[in-house]
Order: C-alpha cells, then sequence, then structure tokens
C-alpha cells in the first residue's frame, strides 16, 4: 500500500488529493466542488473497483469537508456505509494482525467524528500564490523595513545593526523579470501557484526615483551558490503593499536568461536568522577588490585559510576526530608556509568581496604561492582573479608550483593559458605566466 499510518490521511492518494480538494471547493460550492472531484477521479485515477485507493480517496474528501465544516449529508452517509460494510478493510489484514486492527480502530474513530458536530464553516483558500503580479519588464521601487529586525548576513557583508536600522524607508529596485505557475491544479486549471522572478538593482534611495537612466542601472550580487542578481519570491501583493511599492516605468531584460538562478528571497520570512532587508542589503556595493592583505589579524587569516582547506574535503572514512586531526596539521603547516614566505620579503595578497577577505595569496619575489580562498566564495571565479592579481603584481616572470593533487588550482591555471612546464618534477606542476 501507499500507506504510512493507518490513519485516514496517512497514504500518498490522501496526500497528492488535498491540493486538488482546496482548489476545488475555493472555486466551487461544495455540489459542484464535489461533482469536479468525482469526475476527474474516475476519468484520470480509479473508480470502486480499486478499494484501496477509493478508500484512500472517498475517506480524505469527506475528512477535509468535516474540517471546513462543509461536509454534506450524501458525502457522510456514504462515507459512514463504506466503514460499516467493512468495504477495502480485508487488505489491511496483509500488512498483520496488529495493524489491522489498528486500521479497524482508526475507522471506528472515523466515524464517531463524522457523526459527531463539524466545525463552523471556514472559507476554503488554496496554500498557494493564486495572484500573477505585475508585467513582466515592470520596475519596481519597494521600501526597506528594517527597523527592530537583526542584520543576518554578516558573514557576506559586515554591518552593525545600527547601520542596518538606518537604511528604514529608504528604497530599493528590482524588475519582474517573470512570473510563473509552479503548479497549476487539474481539477480547476485556473488555479495556480505563481511565483515571481525578479532582478534586483544595486543601489538604495532614500525616496522612489522617478527619474532614473534605467540603462545605467547595475545589477546587485546575490550570493547563492554562485553570484547571480536575480531571485524567486512570493507572487502575493500583500507583501508589496506593505512595503509601499510603486512601479516606476519597463525596460528591456538583459541577459537573464542565461543567469536563471535558484537564489530566493522570501518576503513572508522574518527570522532572528534571515530576513528579507538583510538580503536585500547585503547585495548591494559588492565589489571584488583585489589588493595587499590589511586586515591586520592572523585569527582572521588563520578563519580564511581554515575554510577554504576544508571545503568539501570531509573524509567520511575517517572519524571527526581524525578529520579534524587532520586538517589542523594541514592549516599548521599552511600558516607556517604564509609566514616563512613573509620573513623572505614576500607580500601577502587578498581579495575583497562585499568588504570582506575572502581569499589570500603570497608573492615572493617571482614565486606565487598559498593561494587559498574560502571555500562557499570558490565557485565564483575568485580564485581566477586572485591569481590574475598576483601575476599583474609580480609582472614578468611570474610563476606558481602546484601540487599535481590540486586540480582546481591546476584547471585554473590552464584556463587563464600559463604555460606548462613539460619537466617532471614529481609531485608538482610549475606554470609560467
Amino acid at each position: 500500500m501507499g500507506a504510512w499510518s493507518v490513519s485516514i490521511t496517512g497514504n500518498d492518494t490522501a496526500q497528492d488529493l488535498l491540493s486538488e480538494y482546496t482548489a476545488a471547493f475555493y472555486k466551487y460550492e461544495s455540489e459542484e466542488a464535489v461533482k469536479r472531484i468525482d469526475n476527474y477521479i474516475r476519468t484520470n485515477m480509479f473508480d470502486e473497483s480499486d478499494e484501496e485507493e477509493w478508500c484512500n480517496y472517498f475517506y480524505s474528501l469527506a475528512d477535509f469537508m468535516w474540517k471546513k465544516g462543509i461536509l454534506t449529508d450524501e458525502i457522510k452517509e456514504k462515507a459512514i456505509r463504506m466503514i460499516e460494510s467493512g468495504f477495502g478493510l480485508e487488505l489491511w489484514k496483509e500488512a498483520g494482525e496488529k495493524t489491522f486492527e489498528k486500521r479497524k480502530h482508526a475507522l471506528s474513530e472515523f466515524k464517531a467524528k463524522l457523526t459527531s458536530p463539524m466545525p463552523p464553516k471556514k472559507k476554503v483558500k488554496p496554500n498557494v500564490h493564486t495572484e500573477r503580479i505585475f508585467e513582466n519588464s515592470d520596475i519596481v521601487a519597494i521600501q526597506l523595513q528594517t527597523a527592530g529586525k537583526p542584520y543576518t548576513k554578516n558573514d557576506e557583508k559586515p554591518m552593525s545593526d545600527d547601520e542596518f536600522h538606518a537604511f528604514d524607508g529608504k528604497y530599493v529596485l528590482m524588475q519582474l523579470i517573470d512570473c510563473y505557475a509552479s503548479w497549476s491544479s487539474s481539477i480547476v486549471p485556473e488555479v495556480k501557484d505563481y511565483w515571481a522572478y525578479f532582478r534586483l538593482f544595486d543601489g538604495v534611495y532614500d525616496t522612489v526615483p522617478h527619474e532614473i537612466n534605467y540603462d545605467e542601472l547595475k545589477p546587485a550580487k546575490i550570493h547563492e551558490s554562485g553570484i547571480v542578481s536575480c531571485f524567486t519570491c512570493e507572487s502575493n501583493m500583500f507583501y508589496f503593499k506593505r512595503r509601499k511599492y510603486q512601479v516606476i516605468g519597463k525596460a528591456p531584460t538583459k541577459m537573464v536568461s542565461a543567469e536563471r538562478s535558484n537564489a530566493s528571497i522570501f518576503f513572508g520570512i522574518n527570522k532572528p536568522w534571515s530576513n528579507p532587508d538583510s538580503e536585500f542589503l547585503a547585495a548591494m556595493g559588492k565589489d571584488v577588490i583585489c589588493g595587499e592583505y590589511y586586515c591586520g589579524t592572523d585569527d582572521r587569516l588563520l578563519e580564511i585559510c581554515h575554510y577554504a582547506n576544508r571545503y568539501g574535503r570531509f573524509n567520511y572514512q575517517l572519524s571527526r576526530d581524525e578529520n579534524e586531526r587532520l586538517f589542523s596539521e594541514e592549516e599548521t603547516a599552511i600558516m607556517s608556509n604564509i609566514e616563512s614566505s613573509l620573513n623572505k620579503g614576500g607580500k601577502l595578497l587578498s581579495l575583497q568581496f562585499g568588504n570582506r577577505t575572502t581569499g589570500i595569496v603570497t608573492v615572493t619575489d617571482n614565486r606565487i604561492d598559498n593561494l587559498y580562498v574560502e571555500g562557499r566564495f570558490q565557485n565564483n571565479g575568485f580564485g581566477t582573479q586572485l591569481l590574475q592579481y598576483a601575476v599583474s603584481f609580480v609582472g614578468k616572470g611570474a610563476y606558481i608550483v602546484v601540487p599535481k593533487t590540486n586540480k582546481v588550482l591546476i584547471h585554473i591555471c590552464e584556463r587563464i593559458e600559463a604555460v606548462k612546464n613539460t619537466e617532471d618534477l614529481g609531485a608538482e606542476v610549475r606554470f609560467a605566466f
């Protein structure tokens, strides 16, 4: 059976049909809704000859209607007759005597429920976003509402709560790329679950900007696996009205299809660990800047190497303690190598993203070494940018020696067309620039 419990709704069929019940009773009065549901089930799924599935369907329908205070006498009496006749009950014997008795008890309790007074009638509304908001290409200004909320994105772009709260009442711009339906009811096709797909622009405005050169708008940088400017959110005007939205114009959507992202910013989530205003502001003004390392603390340097070294490398054949011991030894060696380079007169260079140092590299004379980028930023091309900066910093004669086991760094060197030394250097390979 496609069931995980003896309860009326503890099966796949009941759960799959729940959204269809909601759509049908949302659109139609009870009699018409039942008629359409029944026709859909018989035409597309099964009939009474499949006793197991018919019980899953009919009992869950009666249960849904009772909970909403709309159970009709016809449905109630038919469900009770099915229970009293033992319709479909024999199939539960296959699961064993104990489960069979539990199912009989569950049906007895369900019968008592159906004959008890119903709750007051409730309005049935799909738990989906049924409205398509705005028009494609609309540029929408929405208000930031940071007051009383914590800033939750210090790991991406450092900001104090006071700085965060100072943005309250200001505006950001976004452009609707598409409003798409992720689900449509089979019984009521016009009931759909819409989601809005926006592009977020870089910039915060004190008031709604009505005179703006759309060609000069720059995409913001949302960090979600990669760096993107587009995000999905709820297609619900309630959230936009609350944020005093204004449509300020239209503009062509440029280069969006190639960027289709999985990033999501949900207006309905305001938790101590996540809120949309933090997501918006963390995506603003995040340029990649390479230069000499000036963070000033060994702890931050170790933190960068720590997260770079461990990213995706947990060995499940070793215990947690053994992995920790191995990583700690490697990171001690990394810090020692960096210190050795600096003691020889080398320079420590870094890459910053959103005011956060996320990568470092050393250059000693012509040699580039100790290239590390924090793990969650490694898929953004930061390693390539930092290496290219190091090459330009060194100038003519720059080279790097890479362990053959470091496939990622070898790939980066090959991608920027470094010249590979064909001599056998054992466990290492040398690239010249």
